[in-house]
């Protein structure tokens, strides 16, 4: 059971976050993906019914898997069973688009080794795959919800149900990590966050 993305914010949780912002990268991962006219999406973030609305009225057809919650989940037990990538079950070269928001900033290097395995497989050819990363820790050691709004406007909301630990990574770092895929555009925010877009290698959709 996936947990609702929380609609309440406190006054402590707004002044502890980014302001929200006009996103460069998603414009250009939505447009590229509306050129297809059939494109499969897959959204990993925290469930919020505004991105869902989003993404459905533009792709053929939307895909959304909580890994935040799962995450949650598996770190709570006293034995980490490295489980919760079982929910990433989806068919290889099943989608043209893969968002994964700021999931990597939760993950150590060997999750996100298994994480980007998988998008790599998920993913047809000439897929994207978008991220975004902090440049640095937050205050609140708390999940966010990336919300979509108009005009590719995107605000943050905090979830408070959702603590994770918290990894930072470099520019360099970070793209390392993701050396299979091709990185197509980076975009840096007054607000300090990072938005990067990349592509599976090959120029023709399979």
């Amino acid at each position: 059971m996936i947990s609702p993305t929380s609609r309440h914010r406190t006054n402590s949780d707004a002044e502890s976050l980014p302001a929200g912002y006009n996103s460069t990268i998603l414009k250009e991962f939505v447009d590229a993906l509306e050129r297809l006219g059939d494109a499969q999406t897959l959204d990993v973030g925290p469930v919020c019914q505004e991105n869902i609305t989003f993404f459905a009225e533009r792709m053929a057809r939307h895909h959304v898997c909580d890994m935040f919650s799962w995450l949650k989940r598996e770190n709570d037990k006293e034995l980490r069973t490295g489980d919760e990538w079982k929910y990433l079950d989806y068919p290889e070269r099943n989608f043209d688009g893969i968002q994964l928001w700021d999931l990597c900033d939760y993950l150590k290097d060997a999750d996100m080794v298994r994480l980007v395995k998988l998008c790599y497989k998920m993913l047809r050819a000439s897929g994207l795959l978008m991220l975004i990363a902090f440049e640095k820790k937050p205050a609140a050691s708390i999940a966010n919800t990336f919300v979509i709004g108009q005009g590719y406007r995107v605000d943050i909301r905090p979830q408070p149900h959702l603590e994770l630990p918290w990894k930072f990574r470099h520019n360099r770092a970070l793209t390392s990590l993701l050396s299979h895929f091709t990185i197509v555009r980076s975009f840096r925010y007054h607000s300090g966050l990072r938005e990067f877009l990349f592509k599976k290698p090959k120029s023709v959709r399979d």
